[in-house]
């Protein structure tokens, strides 16, 4: 499959990825430099994780303070996006609710105080008071409830094609069906990519293809730990009692340590799905559809915890990839030869850290530094080399 766009022979930055981390780079490097740059995307925008994102946009993330700063500072870019890019984009409002439990209550409580200090709107709700709060759901088993009261949701295809349009009115070339097959060094050094349709030469070199990202950088010699597995999707239409009784649907949430999450849907729905439970796959060759299996645990699942959706129909289904890093944090760094940029292992939370994430590798290909967080080096590829399992950590994402 061709491109509609002739494929250049020269850039400044070729940016390697149509999903939203691409996009988003590709955007703030046309808006914010005078480099000349073209984004290369193997089949087409959106066509991998960030279209079958479910793209909630919440602050929460425990004690990782890192986390809340980027997501806010995303959620307020997302939120401004027809002014800021000149595009229209879904958007949704739906608090994110962490339950606890006797047995799981630290991370609720590190997040409250975190959004608390950051001055982000919060709420806790003690266990007498979540019934009133939150009827749709069981809540007797909890002690008590913090709310992300701003977080809500969009669509990930939607937002990253709004980049990638914006991209392309400031003067980047966005050319689709068209494949990376290699980066090319010289000396040390970037000297372009390999495509199936030719050479481009170029002096800096921005992978972000999400799970394809390490065929990429394994033929440079740089080994990034990460597991591709298979989430499952289900949406649902909720019986007409039930969102009578609730016009709110239900808050973005689900039970702790519970496996699976949903949130309302554009259009009343409700989108619910498998998190970090799924086997190791290829991104090239998994099974969109849901296993029966699966479905018959999301299901018992809501009829413990939202018990009106279990009747719920079914009016659609798929699956999706996470690529994930041994500590659920991202990898965003200059690997291998000068010029060699990486945004990848996003863990099943990167679209809502995507205008950061865009943000921050412009200014690390244009300055070699970002003050849009206070350690870049918290996200560098060097922590895997001191110790395997990274940064110990599991946010919970």
């Amino acid at each position: 499959m061709g491109s509609l766009v002739d494929l250049p022979g020269r850039a400044d930055v070729v940016v390697v990825g149509g999903g939203i981390m691409g996009t988003s780079a590709a955007y703030f490097l046309a808006a914010e430099t005078d480099r000349d740059v073209v984004l290369v995307e193997k089949d087409r925008i959106a066509g991998g994780s960030t279209g079958d994102s479910s793209a909630i946009l919440r602050h929460h993330y425990g004690e990782k303070a890192v986390y809340a700063k980027t997501a806010w500072w995303s959620h307020q870019f997302y939120r401004a996006f027809a002014e800021e890019v000149g595009e229209e984009l879904a958007h949704g409002e739906s608090p994110l609710v962490r339950f606890a439990d006797e047995d799981r209550s630290d991370y609720a409580r590190a997040g409250y105080e975190v959004l608390r200090d950051l001055d982000i709107p919060v709420t806790r709700y003690e266990a007498d008071e979540l019934a009133d709060r939150y009827p749709a759901l069981e809540t007797d088993p909890f002690s008590f409830a913090v709310s992300d009261d701003a977080a809500g949701y969009s669509d990930g295809t939607d937002a990253a094609g709004g980049f990638a349009r914006a991209a392309q009115e400031l003067g980047a070339t966005v050319v689709t069906g068209v494949a990376v097959t290699d980066v090319a060094t010289e000396d040390g050094a970037v000297a372009g990519v390999e495509t199936d349709e030719g050479p481009v030469e170029a002096d800096r070199v921005v992978l972000a293809a999400g799970p394809w990202t390490t065929r990429l950088t394994e033929r440079l010699g740089v080994e990034i730990p990460i597991e591709t597995t298979r989430e499952q999707v289900l949406v649902l239409d909720p019986p007409a009692e039930f969102a009578a009784e609730h016009p709110d649907l239900v808050p973005t949430s689900g039970p702790p340590g519970g496996g699976w999450y949903m949130r309302p849907d554009f259009g009343g729905g409700v989108i619910v799905a498998t998190h970090h439970t799924g086997s190791e796959v290829d991104p090239d060759a998994y099974s969109d559809t849901p296993d029966q299996e699966t479905i018959v645990e999301l299901l018992d699942g809501l009829e413990s915890f939202a018990p009106g959706l279990a009747d719920a129909d079914i009016k659609g289904q798929y699956c999706g990839v996470y690529s994930t890093t041994p500590d659920h944090d991202f990898v965003i760094d200059q690997v291998g030869p000068e010029g060699c940029y990486v945004a990848c292992g996003f863990s099943g939370h990167g679209f809502k850290h995507g205008p950061a994430v865009g943000k921050m590798l412009c200014d690390l290909v244009t300055a070699g530094e970002t003050d849009l967080v206070d350690d870049v080096d918290y996200f560098s590829l060097d922590r895997f080399a001191d110790d395997p399992a990274g940064h110990l950590n599991d946010i919970d994402s």
